[in-house]
């Protein structure tokens, strides 16, 4: 049987459009320097037009790319680039940009529980431009400083003021330092926690898992203390034991909430059920007394 014969002849208005692209690919500086880094020659890109030229369009974004925040890539931060290995393909790379990026959050292996955001992440106290802030604001951040200084700090801190001063950005800026030190790191959301552990009620190997690797952690940060739905269930069964293991394992544990540490207490006091129980929440405020000492972060709502 004959073989068959797919070769076929462009047309001349086919073959015009090609020179023409062809041309302007020619003129590219994208292109010359593709060419001089994978040793071809121009008639490389004739052969391949259609290629280069889906190439060049989408690879022409990323010039005078300032950043990730402006990247208009369909994958943020990826682009398709070139390759020979036998035949001319594409693959997915990732920008330099990206790849800074995911040089700065490799501290994000250390964190065994986290409800911190990929943007909390980012945060670094020791890049924190405070020229703007306030004198009591400096004094703060000069006893997060401090602490953060201290090889072995025996008690963290109870950050607390009005809602909005930054007092989840700091503590999530004192985790990152902690996770960057190599110390394994649990940043968690008391309202989100107290949700999630609701919902492995049924589980409790699970719930139990959960709790170990926060009780365990080098260093655990409880964001947004006092504002959970408070319940006899998630005073005395999940906080109290979480804080007695941190507090008898001498581990380093950070809070920050809206209220005063009395102010907390008084949260503790009164349960779901409008049960008054004062001993159940003075010992819960006894074990932050042990593990924090309170900071007030004083200043105006940054949430505008």
């Amino acid at each position: 049987m004959d073989k068959m014969d797919f070769a076929w002849e462009l047309s001349e208005e086919a073959k015009s459009y090609k020179d023409k692209v062809y041309a302007l690919l020619m003129k590219d500086a994208h292109v010359k320097k593709w060419l001089k880094q994978h040793d071809l020659g121009e008639e490389f890109v004739y052969a391949h037009t259609g290629k280069f030229s889906s190439w060049l369009e989408q690879i022409k974004r990323c010039d005078h790319c300032a950043g990730l925040s402006y990247c208009t890539q369909k994958i943020k931060g990826c682009y398709m680039d070139l390759y020979v290995d036998g035949r001319l393909d594409f693959t997915l790379c990732r920008c330099h940009y990206a790849k800074e990026r995911e040089r700065a959050l490799t501290h994000r292996n250390k964190y065994v529980e986290s409800h911190i955001s990929e943007e909390q992440l980012m945060i670094d106290l020791t890049r924190l431009d405070i020229t703007k802030e306030s004198a009591a604001y400096k004094t703060s951040l000069a006893h997060i400083a401090a602490l953060l200084q201290q090889e072995r700090a025996q008690k963290g801190l109870y950050l607390w003021g009005k809602p909005g001063v930054g007092k989840s950005y700091l503590a999530a800026g004192i985790a990152n330092h902690y996770a960057k030190l190599n110390k394994s790191v649990a940043f968690v959301n008391v309202p989100k926690l107290i949700s999630e552990l609701k919902l492995l009620f049924r589980e409790h190997e699970a719930m139990e898992r959960k709790l170990k690797r926060m009780g365990a952690a080098d260093v655990l940060v409880l964001d947004d203390i006092a504002s959970e739905s408070i319940t006899a269930w998630s005073r005395d069964e999940v906080l109290l034991p979480l804080l007695d293991q941190r507090m008898e394992q001498h581990r380093l544990t950070f809070f920050s909430g809206n209220y005063s540490m009395d102010e907390c207490k008084e949260r503790y006091v009164t349960t779901g059920n409008q049960m008054s129980e004062p001993m159940a929440a003075e010992r819960i405020a006894d074990r932050i007394r042990a593990l924090a000492n309170a900071e007030f972060i004083k200043g105006n709502s940054r949430r505008k």
